[in-house]
């Protein structure tokens, strides 16, 4: 472990802490103005709404967001003459002018109807910078578009950066260290949740994607799948007045080369939006493994393993769709997203084998695999809102495909010392992978009373996963001539349907609120090998309750406990039973007999805002049956077997905080840290012992403002050791920064820079001494070397500015309504 590394990111994470101290403190003096934002045609209250006060002597302003409530309070207000100003997604903008504060005065402005934008769609300027982080009871809400250090990335380097998520060398995602996450997009069951999600978040390019939503204990409104939550990426869309867009460029080292276009047109009666990102990227890795069958005896067997891989990306991501508004409260949105990729991997290594200090026999690789795929996903939605406030109804039909054609060319020369010959294999594998998911969605809310409401709601899915993986292998004594491989071939198709109904009843009494509900699924999976008899089936129905209790403490201060109970049911890979021999030193297998997970979530968190702090907390544990790992035994003197199997149980029980200080306009700083203790129970019959102990992750992110048109973010993470079935990996960090300078109002440029020092390296060892066939393995991998890039984005058309001076002056001549100042919502789009 790197202590000089570790001590400076504690020392940073501490020092913001009592920052945070102090910016409390201070934020409890002085007046006060408060008050509530419901919207105005049902009264229900606007979360996240953003509240200023701009004082009119010295052009200071102190802002908020609102509660889960609508609620706000903004303190430490100096006496003098204020200007409020409230904005919220889809709203026109509020002000109130003349507030008075003198003698540390509390004004009350009591509940605050802000008016619907008619016709006017989701986003449109506002001059403020959007905000980075959003922390609500059920997710936290993180806007991507503000990451300097991430622009000519992909969404796996976006995630990176969000506080809770980790990203592994092989670009898997884990939330709160747990693998086993449910990965959407806009909220909806993709193709991407198929066995492919690291190779299709690669082709995603950053600037495609517009927020990313964590969800870590869901309700039962959600979907029950995902064992640590749920993962959401929203991709942009992006629709203001008239017509606007915007087009931005990167070019960095590695062969990298990004480009996207955004288009937007938007009348009171249709939206539409379009979005084009291409990305071309290169990934340099390498890594070694040393591993010691039979330690400690004079049998020992030791092997040194090298690889070096290249990965090269190619992608082309569109995303287009219409809002069409039959009335002000009927909408229809019919919207796509094509995503059409290419990946070529370079793999070269070499192994020695060794016993009794003699090198018995060498192996040398030389492998190449191409692979060409898309992704289709086609989406209509329906809304509408009754008459009655609160009482609304959408409806989703989904349909989403995915075809990757491959070809691998595997070539490994054997050299036997012990036997005096030499041998050569070489193989040809053909993958044609196709995949489907229909999606029926039906969901439903309506008010109880004042302070009641009852959601309910249908879902189907439909998937299908067909994998034929064709081998051909060389003919004994020829140099050219191929011969299908049927040991070597496989044909695997799954298919899962899922049916579920949800109800949701909250209701609050006074400043405690209660929700309660509950998932009823019923799932079906059928899966076969082709080319052979067996077929395997799996059908169970579930349950999945959860309860959530809520207490209100101040304006800005709220305490929440929460239970849900989530599966996490095994995919294609993971059953498919065929003998993967492309590494020959390292086969993999999946298990048709898998058992979906069970885990029962506890939460219990802290939520608090004030002027200059947003911040959560949260206590954690899930515990977990038939745990599902990846547990690696040897299956010959010098191979080993990866295959997937259900443990006894896991449980994981931690603490999490996650702090954004914004001590002023030009500076701000996010922390997030992740404690928490693993407790594996093995199954010693699968040369899995029992395991447990500590692990943490942290992270810091500050942005610097020195100049006004000059912006510096600088990222530190740290992921320290983790326990896992047969060992525990090593600790892992890297540090990332960016620059971006606004040369006009439209035209910016910038620069970021991704693992600065190079010391982003995954480590893990695996002991196995205390079973039958003991033997330890250590190995090191890196995914890529250190990047950079430059990028230049420009916006042009409409930016709703003209609008807001015309209504401006119709105000000065004494017309107009002084509540309708604009339109509230994100920022301009990039």
């Amino acid at each position: 472990m790197n202590f000089s590394v570790l001590k400076g990111l504690f020392f940073t994470f501490f020092s913001f802490l009592i920052l945070t101290a102090a910016a409390q403190t201070a934020a409890t003096s002085g007046g006060s103005v408060s008050g509530k934002l419901v919207d105005g045609t049902n009264g229900q209250a606007l979360d996240f709404a953003s509240v200023s006060l701009i004082n009119k002597a010295t052009k200071v302003a102190k802002g908020i967001q609102t509660d889960l409530n609508g609620n706000f309070k903004v303190s430490g207000l100096a006496d003098g003459s204020y200007t409020f100003k409230a904005t919220f997604l889809g709203f026109l903008i509020n002000t109130k002018d003349s507030i008075r504060i003198n003698g540390g005065r509390a004004v009350q402005l009591g509940t605050i109807k802000m008016t619907p934008a008619k016709g006017v769609l989701k986003e449109v300027v506002v001059t403020a910078q959007k905000q980075t982080i959003k922390l609500a009871a059920d997710k936290k809400v993180f806007s991507v578009d503000q990451s300097l250090v991430s622009q000519g990335g992909s969404a796996t380097d976006l995630l990176t950066n969000v506080p809770s998520v980790q990203v592994d060398v092989d670009g898997n995602v884990a939330l709160r260290g747990s693998n086993n996450v449910r990965v959407l997009v806009n909220g909806k069951p993709s193709a991407i949740s198929g066995g492919s999600v690291s190779d299709i978040l690669q082709s995603i390019p950053a600037s495609a994607i517009e927020n990313i939503e964590v969800i870590t204990n869901p309700s039962s409104k959600y979907d029950a799948e995902g064992q640590s939550g749920i993962i959401n990426i929203i991709l942009k869309k992006n629709a203001q007045l008239g017509f606007n867009g915007s087009v931005s460029g990167t070019i960095g080292n590695l062969n990298t080369a990004n480009g996207s276009l955004n288009l937007a047109y938007q009348t009171s009666k249709v939206n539409i939006f379009g979005n084009y990102s291409y990305r071309k990227a290169k990934r340099i890795g390498n890594g070694y493994t040393d591993r010691i069958t039979y330690p400690g005896t004079d049998s020992a067997i030791f092997q040194n393993q090298i690889n070096d891989q290249t990965f090269e990306f190619k992608s082309h991501n569109i995303r287009s769709g219409i809002d069409i508004n039959f009335t002000p409260k009927t909408v229809l949105t019919l919207s796509n997203n094509i995503n059409i990729r290419d990946r070529d991997r370079f793999q070269y290594g070499g192994t020695n084998i060794t016993r009794r200090n003699v090198l018995t026999q060498s192996l040398s690789q030389n492998n190449f695999s191409g692979n060409s795929g898309n992704n289709i996903d086609l989406n209509a939605d329906f809304s509408h809102r009754y008459k009655k406030p609160g009482q609304e109804l959408t409806a989703n039909f989904g349909y989403s495909t995915e075809k990757e054609d491959g070809t691998e060319n595997l070539l490994t020369t054997y050299n036997l010392y012990t036997l005096g010959r030499d041998s050569l294999f070489k193989q040809n594998n053909f993958i044609d992978q196709k995949q489907r998911n229909f999606n029926l969605q039906a969901d439903y809310t309506m008010p109880i009373g004042k302070e009641g409401k009852l959601e309910a709601g249908y879902r189907s899915t439909f998937n299908r996963n067909d994998n034929d993986y064709r081998a051909f292998s060389l003919l004994n004594g020829t140099t050219d001539q191929f011969v299908f491989n049927g040991l070597r071939s496989n044909h695997f198709i799954y298919n899962e349907q899922v049916h579920a109904v949800y109800g949701n009843y909250s209701r609050q009494f006074g400043k405690f609120g209660v929700q309660v509900g509950a998932r009823l699924e019923d799932a079906h999976i059928r899966s076969r090998l082709v080319d052979s008899v067996q077929q395997y089936k799996q059908d169970y129905f579930r349950i999945y309750p959860s309860v959530f209790l809520s207490n209100k403490l101040t304006e800005n201060q709220t305490l929440q406990l929460s239970y849900t109970r989530r599966v996490s049911r095994p995919r294609d890979r993971q059953l498919s039973p065929f003998l993967d021999r492309s590494d020959p030193l390292n086969f993999q297998q999946g298990n048709p007999n898998l058992r979906p997970e069970d885990t029962h979530a506890f939460e219990f968190s802290y939520v608090n805002y004030t002027n200059l702090l947003t911040l959560t907390s949260s206590i954690y544990y899930r515990y977990t049956l038939n745990n599902i790992q990846q547990v690696r035994t040897p299956f010959s003197t010098s191979q080993t077997l990866t295959r997937f199997e259900n443990i006894n149980s896991a449980a994981n029980a931690g603490y999490e905080l996650i702090a954004k200080l914004t001590p002023s306009t030009k500076f701000d700083v996010t922390g997030n840290v992740n404690v928490y203790y693993r407790n594996i129970k093995g199954d010693l019959a699968l040369n899995v012992p029992s395991a447990s102990g500590y692990a943490f992750n942290t992270n810091v992110t500050a942005n610097l403002k020195p100049i006004k048109k000059l912006g510096v973010q600088l990222r530190g993470d740290y992921q320290g050791k983790q326990v896992n079935a047969q060992g525990y990996t090593r600790p892992v960090y890297g540090f990332d920064g960016g620059l971006r300078y606004d040369i006009t109002n439209k035209l910016n440029a910038s620069f970021n820079v991704r693992d600065i020092f190079s010391t982003r390296k995954f480590g893990s060892i695996i002991d196995n001494t205390d079973t039958a066939f003991p033997y330890t393995s250590e190995s090191y991998r890196r995914f890529s070397r250190r990047t950079y890039g430059f990028t230049l984005s420009y916006r042009f058309g409409s930016n709703g500015a003209d609008q807001q001076k015309r209504k401006k002056r119709d105000q000065d001549n004494g017309g107009g309504n002084p509540d309708d100042q604009g339109v509230g919502g994100g920022p301009t789009i990039r």
